[in-house]
């Protein structure tokens, strides 16, 4: 028995010796296969950064071709609009101008009436005691009057039917040929 337990005191020690030697290959193993884990993950992480970078930069030149075509758009717009705007600005000078020529005619039709009744009736009085020569100037005179007070009347019907035509349908649409 005693041998028996020195046999089995023996096989003991020699199995514990190799597995303490098992041991050690098994830390080494692992340790080894953290090694390399750390290195595929390092590898890994740098592949990552890597792509997220490439696809980072693709996307940061996608929109910058995106924005520049959008500033290329947005810049023929606004010549387009400074086109019609001075095209506008015109056109309204024009009928501004349009507007205000019956105006004008009014004003300067007003101004040379007055005018003439002035220097008509100079001229009517400048007889030097003829009687017959003032009665027909006064006849001149007063056919004179009677055609610009005609004109003023005319005139005056004419505003009014042109306020009386705005009123009712709206402003005219000039040139009516544009239709």
């Amino acid at each position: 028995m005693v041998a028996e337990a020195q046999k089995n005191h023996a096989a003991t020690a020699s199995a514990i010796e190799g597995l303490k030697a098992q041991a050690a290959a098994n830390q080494k193993l692992v340790s080894q296969v953290g090694g390399a884990v750390q290195r595929i993950e390092k590898r890994t992480e740098e592949r990552v950064e890597k792509a997220v970078e490439q696809v980072t930069g693709e996307a940061s030149a996608t929109m910058t071709a995106n924005l520049d075509a959008s500033n290329e758009r947005a810049e023929r717009i606004i010549a387009a609009t400074a086109k019609l705007e001075t095209r506008q600005l015109w056109s309204a000078a024009a009928a501004m101008c349009l507007a205000l020529l019956p105006v004008v005619v009014v004003i300067a039709g007003l101004w040379m009436g007055i005018a003439g009744l002035i220097t008509g009736a100079q001229w009517a009085l400048d007889v030097n005691g003829s009687v017959w020569l003032g009665i027909g100037r006064w006849l001149v005179v007063g056919v004179g009057l009677a055609g610009a007070s005609y004109g003023l009347f005319a005139s005056v019907r004419w505003v009014a039917g042109l306020v009386e035509t705005w009123k009712d349908r709206g402003l005219p649409k000039w040139p009516r040929w544009r239709k």
